[in-house]
């Protein structure tokens, strides 16, 4: 069951791939003993980024675009003198040209003491829910992993990894609190582990390092090379493994996925975006990094270098079709009712016009970058690939829950379970005359949109449903495009 649902749009922003600002923390900032631990500190319940003041300068000499993008809170993304960019794949890391092999893995704590903020925002219980310490020798740091123990764990079985946005789980919006994975795989006997750390890293192995965010940031050797075969054979787990991203590592996990097909049976990619080396991929990079003091060439190095485009999925689209399972979904960024009466929907006027206005812009983005891998898969007559986009969407967890539960079939087929028919999936979306408002007809978005945006603020204590019903009409349900 999800925990402590507060229904406010800081999820849509905090986990954003690009153009959001991470709200601030619930508290006051907790000395940290080590920078190679932050976020580790056992009483710590918020995540201590947000103490971060100082921020990267802004691209204000863009027009309109820059501008909004310096006042949302960005940095120069380094692709400033031109939007052309590189098409030359790289499909080797030019640093480990040999593989990683030789490399140490990680170290396992299954007892660990628990982190006040696991217990507050995860529910961790050392029963159902625990905590589970790996120890990174890349990174040279610990970090806390969320294990959701299966119903039946007396025999093997598969496990997924669900990593989140931009908070990287130090926050309250994760996959345990915002969607149905908890129920789907404890109640079919599968392991789900969910790091705990890596806010703003993009998941990634970075070209530089950040104090900022705890010195190195090597995420994709510790998630593929150091943690899983310890720590399955630590949880008992069978070996099988899925993957799932959102947001800002909904391009992690694509990228995972061209740097080694099927070392996951399947992958799912929600409202990511597959760019890192172009002029739009910098520019959300920019965006979410910023909230981390850092700049994209820290994390990718320079543009179209060959670390860049190695981590480029777009650049590297051929390797997707060894993947087998590959569900990629975005919205279209249109508002719909499911953002009034979803679980996670927005209670108060503002939560509510940062949903209709800040995710469709962040939603947009993300479905403007699938639409560009999208082309060049379609190019490259790969057709293994389960695009699904959908008419409607924000980017916020309502969406990602419906998703998740249109790419669980898929990920059962992988594990070679049984998960039920595999949707229909949307590769195209539909036309504007076969897409109806989820709202009811006499609610338009026009009307919505234009009545948020206008408004002065939000009243104290009012709901969404009473602002919509009192100057847009009805807000009766008409059910979901996905029924």
């Amino acid at each position: 069951m999800r925990k402590g649902i507060s229904r406010v749009l800081s999820v849509a922003v905090a986990s954003s791939i690009g153009f959001g600002t991470v709200l601030t923390g619930t508290g006051i900032a907790a000395a940290q003993d080590s920078a190679f631990d932050y976020g580790m500190d056992p009483n710590m319940n918020y995540n201590p980024i947000d103490d971060i003041k100082d921020r990267p300068e802004g691209l204000s000499n863009l027009p309109y675009f820059g501008s909004k993008l310096t006042s949302w809170g960005s940095s120069d993304a380094t692709a400033s003198s031109g939007v052309v960019t590189s098409a030359l794949p790289q499909y080797t890391d030019p640093r480990y040209p040999l593989g990683k092999d030789d490399l140490p893995k990680a170290t396992i704590d299954m007892e660990p003491e628990v982190l006040a903020r696991l217990e507050r925002f995860v529910g961790v219980d050392g029963d159902r829910i625990r905590q589970i310490n790996a120890y990174s020798p890349s990174m040279g740091r610990t970090i806390p992993l969320v294990w959701v123990v299966p119903e039946d764990n007396t025999v093997p079985g598969p496990t997924v990894y669900a990593l989140g946005g931009g908070d990287g789980g130090q926050g309250g919006q994760n996959w345990v609190t915002r969607t149905d994975l908890e129920e789907l795989t404890s109640d079919n006997n599968i392991n789900l582990i969910m790091p705990m750390l890596g806010s703003f890293s993009f998941y990634a192995d970075w070209a530089g390092e950040s104090e900022s965010m705890g010195g190195a940031q090597q995420w994709e050797t510790f998630l593929m090379h150091e943690l899983p075969e310890p720590l399955e054979a630590a949880i008992g787990a069978d070996g099988q493994r899925s993957i799932v991203g959102m947001s800002m590592s909904g391009g992690s996990v694509l990228n995972f996925a061209t740097h080694d097909p099927n070392f996951y049976s399947s992958v799912g990619s929600f409202s990511g975006c597959a760019e890192t080396n172009s002029w739009m991929g910098r520019r959300g990079i920019a965006a979410t990094a910023y909230n981390g003091n850092v700049v994209p060439e820290q994390i990718f190095g320079e543009v179209d270098s060959d670390y860049s485009r190695y981590n480029d999925p777009l650049l590297n689209a051929a390797k997707l079709e060894e993947q087998d399972n590959l569900y990629i979904f975005a919205g279209s960024g249109v508002f719909s009712e499911l953002d009034v009466i979803g679980d996670n929907a927005p209670i108060d006027e503002d939560a509510f016009k940062n949903r209709v206005l800040v995710g469709f812009e962040i939603e947009a983005m993300s479905n403007t970058c699938t639409h560009n891998l999208k082309a060049a898969t379609d190019q490259m007559g790969i057709d293994n690939i389960n695009y699904d986009f959908r008419p409607t969407g924000t980017h916020a967890w309502d969406y990602w829950n419906e998703a998740l539960h249109r790419f669980f079939p898929l990920m059962m087929q992988g594990f070679g379970l049984d998960g039920g028919p595999i949707p229909v999936y949307n590769p195209n979306g539909v036309s504007s005359s076969e897409s109806s408002s989820e709202l009811s007809s006499d609610v338009s978005l026009g009307t919505v949109i234009g009545s948020v945006a206008g408004s002065s603020g939000s009243s104290e204590g009012s709901s969404v449903r009473e602002f919509l019903a009192g100057s847009s009409g009805s807000s009766q349900s008409t059910g979901s495009f996905y029924e």
